[in-house]
C-alpha cells in the first residue's frame, strides 16, 4: 500500500530521466522527500493543542 500511495503522491512510477546513475538519483530524492514528509505528519497528527 505504501508504494501505491507513492506512486500517486510522488508520482514514483515516471522516470524522467534515461540514465541508470540519474534515475537512481531522482528516486532515492524521492524516497528521502516521501521519509520527511511521513515523519513531518507523525509528528503533526500527534501534537494536541491544549483548548
Amino acid at each position: 500500500m505504501a508504494f501505491k500511495r507513492l506512486k500517486s503522491l510522488l508520482h514514483i512510477d515516471r522516470l524522467p530521466t534515461r540514465t541508470r546513475a540519474a534515475s537512481q538519483s531522482w528516486l532515492y530524492a524521492h524516497l528521502i522527500l516521501a521519509l520527511l514528509c511521513d515523519e513531518l505528519s507523525r509528528d503533526f497528527l500527534a501534537f494536541s493543542p491544549q483548548i
